[in-house]
């Protein structure tokens, strides 16, 4: 896979299509990554409304090539925000979600 592939977005899961909050905060996101504006905020808001709204649907921790998990792993108080990590690879590139 070459940088430009790392750097497509995935097509977000279908669960996401089907809840009013999730479609408006996509929109919020796409309209911010097509104007090639940060978008900082609108990946936050997203991966914590995927994370306390949709828990279910949150990936399971990764178990390769992420220098995140196993630093999420060993403090529990963080359940939060490594779901909120986790959640991030439904729609940004497994290169970019992995930073935070």
């Amino acid at each position: 896979m070459d940088s430009a592939d790392d750097q497509q977005l995935p097509v977000p899961p279908p669960f996401m299509f089907g809840c009013g909050e999730c479609t408006k905060l996509l929109r919020r996101f796409s309209a911010k990554v097509s104007a090639d504006g940060g978008c900082f905020s609108e990946q936050v808001a997203l991966a914590k409304h995927i994370a306390e709204k949709h828990p279910d649907d949150v990936p399971e921790p990764h178990t390769r090539d992420c220098d995140q998990c196993p630093t999420y792993a060993k403090r529990p108080d963080t359940a939060d925000s490594w779901a909120e990590h986790r959640a991030r690879s439904l729609f940004l590139p497994q290169a970019i979600a992995r930073l935070m």
